[in-house]
């Protein structure tokens, strides 16, 4: 079964309520005011509910009956369409093949002899064409028709091909414009032999195929359409050509129809609109019968009647509520009192209610609720006590503090925090927002979220932008405080870790880096090395070493004085940074020992940098005393390789390179 659309049952809804909403506005809008509007309100409301239900219950019920009804109307209507276009079928077929046994072999006159006029009103013209596709004799006589060749008709390649009757795809006339059909029946001789065929012209629309069809019992708004099995649509109320075709894929039903499917459905129309619908299948001809019924027209009746019920429910509804209305005045008088004296005593007017009845239910309420007053304003009382205790020990702490609501709004800030971040209460944390560092935004905000709704601790260290936009890292521990197993808030502490983290950034630094000349050491270096080796095994991302000490250094050291052999190494640092990238990493190893890690570059690009340093390296001089000392550098470059298993494997290569440079007679590059 199908069930109505949900326009068809909202359209119903809306219709059934009308009386009411024409009923209810002003008076709603005075009476919610109090217990006795809301209690009318509720009466009504369920006698709607009550209504609607029913309502609701007959619809669908009814429903079930008229879709089975119009379905069984549908089913009818395509069967008996479809029997008079399957016998108006096999009448003309019947009537070829009873004249093709008089005609062994298509001939000149062939018809003109058979007398085919008795066929006139059947067809709307007769050819003879033999197995060559050339038209040997046609009725009415056409002198422009006889000795044309058919051959590329699909119809005279499908009978050459199958010899059996068969009904042509529509086609339009060239003449008239209108949808037609070739009939066609094999020809044979007296030994069975195919000769050729007989085929009969039809004019479908014209003739009596799809008379009547207007004047189906289907209403005012249902149609019928016949479309072959190819898709094309041969006759559709008002449409504007002969043949059209349909689109399969937006019509589902139909196109399962096309592919041979009978049966109801519900669906869209052919114009628009939805629809119950029969498909039957006029096997003969490969048409398919369309029938269909707007759901609208389908269901009116029964809207109809559904209306009309529910119009006397709800004026029913109008009727009772006056008496209903002055029934909840009397009893809830009372009540009334009562909602007078709360109001009073919120208000601080009165202090305990106090009502004269016979009602025990409406005398325990107030019993109970002067009972759970009196607690309320002594809890209310050591309440206040508490939290001015508690501010007042926040206030006087020296650690920065705050406290938040379950919302995250800051409730209190003791003046500590409030001059370390010049924030007062109340406001939202997202205030804070545009203090906080780029980089440290969303991850913080995102914790600070999932603290609240999660009911979790925060801690987070991060960054903060002070009024001035100078940075200082802040170290936020926030707990969350409940009452009997409740979340009620968080209570947060904040410390100042700005030096600390200044100091320990400084411990780092000083702990990878000479002091010299500000370059790595032999550690900082051997863990930036270590991990561009680990990238090389990842990525094969490639990277080059180059090692080199300094030649002639030792006179300037011996003889210099330590001092300017001090001055020399910061020199030749220098020079290592002026010819080195931002990726890259230069290190003092010890002594006048350099190393340099190029990230990034293969061996010819770090052969180049390396020349350019050793340019670099000798053009530096420090002078004493009015003599002037310089030095080389002889450099070894490798790479990291296929087969290396650590970092000593490239270490070693750079070193032997080194080496090769000085042997060379120093001041030179050697790779390996």
């Amino acid at each position: 079964m199908v069930n109505p659309s949900p326009g068809h049952t909202g359209g119903l809804l809306r219709r059934l309520l009308r009386p009411s909403l024409r009923l209810l506005p002003g008076a709603l809008a005075r009476q919610l005011l109090s217990l006795r509007g809301r209690l009318l309100l509720g009466a009504a409301m369920l006698w709607t509910l009550l209504c609607l239900t029913l309502l609701i219950f007959g619809w669908q019920s009814g429903t079930l009956l008229v879709d089975e009804t119009n379905r069984m109307h549908l089913r009818y209507e395509a069967e008996l369409i479809r029997n008079d276009i399957a016998q108006q079928v096999n009448q003309r077929l019947g009537a070829l093949e009873r004249l093709a046994r008089h005609i062994p072999t298509p001939t000149e006159g062939a018809l003109a002899r058979r007398g085919v006029g008795h066929l006139e009103e059947l067809f709307d013209g007769l050819i003879l064409v033999d197995t060559d596709s050339r038209i040997l004799d046609d009725w009415p006589v056409d002198a422009g028709r006889l000795g044309q060749n058919v051959g590329d008709r699909p119809y005279a390649r499908f009978m050459h091909a199958v010899q059996r009757p068969h009904i042509s795809e529509p086609f339009v006339g060239r003449v008239s414009g209108s949808p037609r059909v070739m009939m066609l029946v094999p020809l044979r001789d007296a030994r069975g032999r195919y000769t050729g065929f007989l085929g009969g012209l039809v004019d479908i629309a014209e003739g009596p195929f799809f008379d009547g069809f207007d004047h189906l019992r289907l209403g005012d708004d249902g149609v019928v359409t016949i479309t072959s099995a190819s898709g094309l649509r041969l006759y559709q109320p008002r449409q504007r050509r002969a043949i059209t075709t349909v689109d399969r894929e937006a019509k589902p039903w139909l196109d399962r129809a096309l592919d041979g499917w009978e049966g109801e459905a519900e669906g869209a129309m052919p114009d628009g609109g939805e629809a119950l619908k029969a498909y039957r299948q006029v096997w003969p001809a490969r048409w398919v019968v369309g029938v269909y019924l707007p759901l609208e027209q389908a269901y009116n009746p029964l809207a109809r009647v559904i209306e009309q019920v529910g119009n006397r429910a709800f004026w029913a509804l109008g009727l009772l509520l006056p008496l209903v209305a002055l029934l909840l005045w009397l009893t809830l008088r009372p009540l009334t009192r009562l909602a007078h004296q709360i109001r009073d005593l919120k208000r601080g007017r009165r202090d305990s209610l106090a009502i004269t009845t016979r009602m025990g239910e409406l005398r325990q309420i107030i019993d109970t609720f002067n009972a759970v007053e009196g607690e309320r304003r002594t809890s209310l009382q050591h309440l206040h006590e508490q939290e001015a205790v508690l501010r007042g020990i926040l206030a006087a702490s020296p650690q920065a503090m705050f406290v938040t609501d379950t919302e995250g709004r800051i409730t209190f800030v003791n003046p500590a925090l409030e001059s370390l971040v010049h924030l007062g209460p109340p406001a939202p944390v997202s205030r804070l927002v545009g203090h906080l560092h780029p980089d440290d935004r969303e991850p913080v905000m995102a914790a600070w979220r999932e603290s609240l709704a999660q009911h979790h601790d925060f801690e987070r260290q991060f960054r903060y932008l002070d009024e001035q936009g100078a940075e200082r890292w802040l170290d936020v521990h926030a707990s969350t405080v409940e009452v009997a197993r409740e979340a009620i808030g968080l209570v947060g502490a904040v410390r100042d870790i700005t030096q600390r983290r200044h100091d320990d950034a400084l411990r780092r630094w000083e702990a990878e880096h000479d002091p010299l000349t500000g370059l790595l050491n032999r550690r900082g270096f051997e863990r930036r090395l270590e991990d561009a080796f680990a990238d090389w095994e990842k990525a094969g991302t490639p990277a080059a070493l180059v090692l080199f000490d300094l030649d002639h250094f030792k006179p300037v050291n011996d003889q210099g004085g330590h001092a300017l052999g001090d001055e020399m190494l910061k020199r030749v640092a220098g020079a290592m940074r002026e010819v080195t990238r931002s990726s890259d990493h230069a290190a003092r190893q010890g002594g006048d020992e350099f190393a340099l890690l190029l990230n990034g570059c293969g061996i010819g690009q770090a052969t180049a940098i390396a020349e350019a340093l050793r340019e670099r390296v000798g053009t530096q001089s420090v002078e004493q005393d009015g003599r002037i000392w310089r030095v080389t550098a002889s450099l070894g470059v490798s790479q990291f390789h296929a087969d290396d298993k650590s970092v000593e494997a490239v270490i070693a290569r750079a070193d032997a390179a080194s080496y090769q440079a000085k042997a060379r007679g120093r001041n030179s590059v050697a790779m390996v």
